[in-house]
């Protein structure tokens, strides 16, 4: 018996059971989408996960902590002259010294001591951040209106302020952009508000960014002299560098501050990558085990293949019987029941696949559409041939696996047995 007619056979085999088969590659179906959908979305997580790091791989973050001697002298503060010490060092791309703090602020020349007459809307609690210009391009950030900064009004100490768009709702009205050119209270300076910045998380919202001098100055009042730093950014020139570039910085820093052992430090040195490491091995972890948990409804799958061709082979005992008396051989029987099965499988897998790239699909298309925000705004599925490739040759394995016992069994009934099965 040729293929041709063997397929034919099987073919007729599975329309004449029509709801028996379509529940049979239910299983599968459902299997190679949900092997496929989740293969593409894990990947799609990865990437926008190692895009939303990609920032903070090559930066280095210096801030002050307490002393650990009980009783010991204070700890330093980070100053100045530890910023322009770590700038000399090799592997060091550029720096951003912050001088950071909590304060109050209001719109208009509203004075603090006036407090209660001042509406809700426009008096609120604000984070402030006094930096260099090049705070923006160090921390991968924009402007979303107006401009940032300048080198000259840093070295000046401008009172210009740049402002996240919560604090900028909540003291000129729900257009940011009406903040623009207007005045800004904070404790006992007025600033221009120069700039706005887009959405970066709850944080970043309700801030305030504005020249490092203007916000010792102006707002904490370390006065002309003062030269205290919050934190020291450190851009490292390279991603392999960190290593090396934090360790000079360690090493550095105890020079500075007088320490001779580490454990007495009163800095911290934070290698931003190395900390966002295990979040990062957790995301590959989910989305490398989520597509093989996925795999399990293929052999829930397979199973129903095995199920219904055992059902299937005791259903044609007879016909099995009629075949073989005519002459069939066990090899052409084996062959049909194979093939239908792997049939079944093939089918069941090409629905299967071709729905899962639909909604793959459909789910690019809908995301932008959808004005998606923050961490959806960079996520997209991935969808690339090597998952519809696997999930598509597994279901033909299971297929043939499923269905090689059931076939051994309808090729080795007996004839004349199988003609007296009623």
């Amino acid at each position: 018996m040729i293929v041709r007619d063997i397929l034919s056979i099987a073919y007729r085999a599975l329309r004449s059971n029509k709801l028996r088969s379509g529940l049979t590659m239910l299983g599968l179906i459902i299997g190679v989408a949900a092997v496929i959908l989740l293969t593409s979305f894990g990947q799609g997580v990865g990437n926008s996960v190692n895009n939303a790091i990609a920032p903070i791989a090559n930066s280095i973050t210096v801030v002050p902590k307490e002393s650990p001697i009980p009783g010991g002298p204070p700890s330093k503060p980070l100053t100045d002259e530890d910023e322009q010490a770590i700038a000399k060092l090799s592997g060091v791309a550029e720096l951003v010294p912050q001088v950071t703090g909590a304060t109050t602020g209001a719109a208009g020349q509203v004075s603090k001591a006036v407090t209660a007459s001042v509406p809700a809307a426009h008096f609120t609690s604000a984070a402030v951040t006094g930096t260099t210009a090049n705070f923006l391009s160090a921390n991968q950030k924009t402007v979303s209106a107006g401009r940032f900064f300048t080198p000259e009004e840093e070295r000046t100490g401008a009172k210009v302020a740049v402002l996240g768009p919560d604090i900028a709702t909540a003291l000129y009205g729900p257009d940011p952009t009406a903040a623009l050119g207007k005045q800004l209270r904070l404790t006992h300076a007025l600033f221009k508000v120069i700039g706005l910045m887009p959405s970066y998380g709850k944080a970043g919202d309700n801030a305030i960014v504005m020249p490092l001098k203007a916000a010792r100055a102006g707002v904490f009042g370390y006065g002309d002299g003062g030269d205290e730093i919050t934190s020291i950014v450190v851009k490292c020139t390279s991603v392999p560098a960190v290593k090396h570039v934090e360790a000079r910085i360690t090493q550095l820093m105890m020079d500075q501050h007088q320490i001779n052992d580490p454990k007495y430090a009163d800095f911290q040195v934070q290698d931003q990558g190395s900390r966002m490491k295990t979040f990062v091995d957790l995301i590959n972890l989910i989305t490398n085990f989520v597509p093989a948990i996925a795999a399990i409804s293929l052999l829930v799958g397979g199973i129903g293949v095995l199920n219904i061709m055992l059902v299937s082979v005791t259903d044609r005992t007879r016909e099995i019987g009629t075949r073989k008396a005519i002459g069939a051989s066990d090899g052409a029987i084996l062959s049909q029941f194979v093939l239908e099965a792997i049939t079944l499988a093939g089918l069941g897998g090409l629905i299967g696949a071709a729905i899962g790239v639909g909604l793959i699909l459909l789910t690019k298309l809908l995301i932008p559409l959808l004005g998606a925000s923050g961490f959806l705004s960079s996520f997209s599925p991935v969808l690339s041939a090597p998952p519809v490739v696997v999930a598509f040759t597994i279901s033909l394995a299971i297929g043939l696996v499923a269905g090689g016992y059931p076939a051994w069994r309808a090729a080795q009934l007996n004839p004349i047995e199988a003609l007296r099965y009623e």
